[in-house]
């Protein structure tokens, strides 16, 4: 009982000028994001090497917001986001897809030409009723000598260069599509500008969600080893009708222990890996096939990965 009256009233003292928005049909995405947050965690005790349940809670911690996007307006690169991943630049196609996922689609945005001179005006993202739609959908056919042949366009978010943290709890609002070949995913990465010379900037990696087409389950999973071990751990949550309702879903790192959550509460843990303590940046994209999902299905598009916000806190004594 007394956490939850410190809940709330850290939540009402985080509102502020923002009370009359609170009485809004916006009002779950302002209490859902306050400026004080007050989190259950597992309780203490040797962190687990490998991936487990978390069967117990036995304390909570306290953080302080440090970013929060709630797209109630969204411009297409432009920070904090931008579209496409930190090993290449704006303009090339191998920057805009994981070729070692084996990933059908590019990533695109408006003013992306791929391989001409002239922006192809692909745009995958919209906003509705305050909610960032990623659409996944075939590539116009003119496009696609332009997109080195790919015949699918998404889209993805990359914090990269504008907002990196390291430790505190990351989490995203997330509705994710249904159907065969899709992968949607929040992830964290270290920014490759941060590797230590003469070393891959992957891993370390922390996937709070990827969802691969089971109608009642994600897969959360750290990376830490580098290629050919590549070595993981991770573990398959169950939720409910993720493709039908929003769900949250976070991480919590800290320099001993990774615990994951959903809808706030904790359902996964492991200990913190060495090359873990690093500030890493967000990613949240819509993929189009790939080696753990298979193929796309052509009739499941297009599909629709919504986003009603992401937020970030850090812990209050840092």
């Amino acid at each position: 009982m007394i956490r939850r009256i410190l809940i709330m009233v850290l939540s009402c003292a985080a509102l502020g000028a923002n009370a009359v928005l609170a009485a809004s049909p916006e009002r779950h995405r302002i209490n859902t994001t306050p400026e004080a947050l007050v989190l259950d965690t597992p309780e203490r005790g040797p962190a687990p090497a490998e991936m487990t349940k978390v069967s117990r809670t036995g304390g909570t911690v306290t953080l302080r917001r440090t970013f929060l996007d709630d797209f109630s307006s969204f411009t297409p690169n432009a920070p904090p986001w931008r579209h496409h991943f930190d090993h290449g630049p704006y303009d090339k196609i191998w920057a805009r897809t994981l070729t070692s996922n084996l990933e059908q689609q590019i990533n695109v945005d408006p003013g992306f030409a791929g391989t001409g001179t002239r922006p192809l005006r692909l745009n995958p993202f919209s906003v509705e009723d305050g909610i960032l739609q990623i659409t996944g959908s075939a590539a116009p056919k003119a496009t696609q000598p332009q997109l080195d042949g790919y015949e699918y366009v998404s889209g993805m978010l990359s914090s990269a260069g504008s907002f990196e943290q390291k430790y505190g709890f990351f989490e995203a609002r997330l509705r994710v599509p249904s159907g065969k070949g899709l992968w949607p995913a929040f992830w964290l990465k270290r920014d490759a500008r941060y590797a230590p010379e003469g070393t891959s900037s992957w891993p370390p990696e922390i996937d709070v969600m990827e969802h691969i087409g089971a109608p009642a389950s994600y897969h959360v999973t750290t990376h830490w080893g580098l290629s050919p071990d590549n070595e993981r751990s991770g573990l398959k949550v169950p939720v409910e009708a993720p493709t039908q309702r929003f769900h949250t879903y976070g991480v919590l790192w800290d320099e001993e222990r990774t615990v994951f959550y959903l809808d706030r509460q904790p359902v996964a843990q492991i200990e913190t890996k060495p090359n873990h303590h690093v500030a890493m940046f967000m990613l949240i994209n819509l993929a189009l096939g790939g080696h753990w999902p298979g193929p796309v299905d052509p009739a499941t598009l297009p599909a629709t990965y919504g986003i009603d916000w992401v937020a970030v806190w850090q812990f209050s004594d840092q």
